[in-house]
């Protein structure tokens, strides 16, 4: 199934010049901005913990020198670093995305996670990204590019809850597939078949 069709968001080139000015002054801080934003995700959501069962915390701290832990947060930290660098070319990044969403799909499906996580993965890492733009600009220049950053990241996100509302469809349409030739006329008499050559009281399989 093809990913889901939503636009991204058009930039200009003096925004895009903007977001990549922003993202290089804070690039060589990157792994210490992942975990940031994953210790404010755990922080303001603690039911999120029970999808990295690998972690360890301390107290209702991640433990930020776990390996596992700096894993995690540098794959989201990819995920965001590669929107910044394909500014020009943002439609690149559809199937990418696309694959991520659907790999939430079972976590979602067994009750491991939620859909508004993705808002509190966007509000977490705008938190900290405009943290982290204050050290190196000033307040109205944060304000220009914090905004600039919100219509990126909410377009990743988007991109990606498709790929898993996608993933979802496709689990609950198969599961009904199942269902259905579990209780078909073909599929009793198959078994019948099968209990009675091997000498087998049907009753029993029932």
């Amino acid at each position: 199934m093809a990913p889901a069709a939503i636009s991204w968001y058009c930039f200009t080139q003096e925004e895009k010049n903007d977001l990549e000015h922003s993202w290089n002054l804070v690039e060589g801080k990157k792994n210490h901005i992942a975990c940031d934003i994953y210790e404010m995700i755990f922080n303001q959501c603690p039911e999120a913990r029970r999808l990295f069962p690998k972690l360890k915390f301390v107290g209702s701290k991640p433990d930020r020198k776990n390996n596992e832990f700096a894993f995690q947060a540098m794959r989201f930290m990819q995920v965001i670093e590669g929107a910044v660098k394909a500014l020009d070319h943002l439609t690149s990044l559809d199937v990418i995305l696309d694959n991520l969403g659907r790999r939430h799909g079972k976590l979602e499906v067994n009750g491991k996670f939620r859909s508004y996580y993705w808002s509190v993965f966007l509000e977490c890492s705008i938190y900290c990204l405009r943290h982290a733009f204050s050290k190196r600009m000033n307040d109205k220049e944060v304000d220009h590019v914090i905004i600039l950053w919100r219509y990126l990241l909410r377009d990743v996100m988007k991109k990606i809850k498709a790929g898993t509302t996608a993933d979802i469809a496709h689990r609950m349409h198969q599961m009904s597939i199942d269902d259905s030739r579990k209780y078909s006329l073909p599929a009793i008499q198959h078994k019948e078949s099968n209990a009675s050559s091997a000498g087998t009281d049907f009753d029993d399989i029932l």
